[in-house]
Parts: structure tokens; C-alpha cells; sequence
């Protein structure tokens, strides 16, 4: 019987070990803020500023971007949308971590309102869960602290004298 496994590519750039919860749970918050980052950036064109303007029809942009990146479904009639979405897919997570904090970033540097502020912040966030997931979980601190003294017969040092405390 031949082995399936050996024949896949792995997912998101050898991040294996993320479990699919985390997965899910990125895709519905990078999709909840690229909504509110296109709604709040209709909001923020209202401005009477040319930059506000621009802040604007770039969150919708960006947010739109997002939506297809997240949430293949709502573009599925763009042929080219799956190319898009394929190659993100098959990026590390800080890839895509450090896209959302750029695209978070420039709509609200040109226009600094509460409408730019909640939607650049909502896909900010998206970003920095993204960011998380490319650290990955956190390392034993006894192992850590005994590779990075040689190893060998390494011993944490723990303070129980009582004296200390009086």
C-alpha cells in the first residue's frame, strides 16, 4: 500500500503544527475585519478631507483583498481569486501576519478617525493573531535554559531558604 502522506506538500510553509481550531479561528477573525474594515472605510470616505478620501477607498481596497485572501467563497466567480488565495496559502503565517499590519497601517497614517481607527485596528488584530500563530507555542523554560548552558549537568537554581522572606 503506498504511503498517501509522503505525497502531500505540507500547509502554510511547514507550520504543521498549528492545530485547526487556530485555523479556523484566523480565517473568521481576518474575515470579521476585513468586513468591518470595508464598512468603516465607506464611513471614513465621508470625510471632507482628500486624504480621508483616499484612507477610505483604500480600507475598502484592502479590505477586499482580505475578504478573497480569508474567504475564497465570496469570490468564487474570479477565476483568477483561487490563484490569489493558493498562494498566500502556501506562505508561513508571518507572511501573512506582516500583510495585515501593513495594510492596517496606511489607511490609518492618511486619516487619523474613529472610523479609520476601529477598521485599521479590527484588521490590526487579524495581524497581530496571525503573528502568534507564526511564534508558535511557547518552549519549556528548563530545556531552554539547558541548551543555551551546554547542557550538560545543568541544574535551575531554586532559592528555598526562608530567610528571604522575613
Amino acid at each position: 500500500m503506498p504511503d498517501l502522506e509522503s505525497n502531500q506538500k505540507p500547509e502554510q510553509g511547514g507550520a504543521n503544527d498549528v492545530t485547526w481550531g487556530f485555523k479556523i479561528l484566523g480565517r473568521i477573525i481576518g474575515t470579521l475585519a476585513a468586513a468591518a474594515m470595508i464598512i468603516l472605510g465607506l464611513m471614513t470616505m465621508i470625510g471632507f478631507s482628500g486624504s480621508c478620501l483616499l484612507a477610505g477607498i483604500l480600507m475598502m481596497a484592502f479590505g477586499g483583498l482580505v475578504i478573497m485572501i480569508e474567504a475564497p467563497i465570496f469570490c468564487q466567480y474570479f477565476q483568477w481569486a483561487e490563484m490569489v488565495t493558493q498562494f498566500v496559502d502556501n506562505r508561513p503565517y508571518f507572511l501573512r501576519a506582516g500583510l495585515y499590519l501593513i495594510l492596517s497601517v496606511i489607511p490609518f497614517a492618511l486619516c487619523q478617525s474613529v472610523s479609520s481607527f476601529l477598521g485599521c485596528g479590527a484588521m490590526f488584530v487579524a495581524g497581530t493573531f496571525y503573528g502568534v500563530i507564526a511564534v508558535g507555542k511557547k518552549g519549556d523554560a528548563v530545556k531552554a535554559a539547558t541548551a543555551a548552558h551546554g547542557g550538560a549537568g545543568y541544574q535551575p537554581q531554586v532559592n528555598n531558604d526562608d530567610s528571604t522572606l522575613r
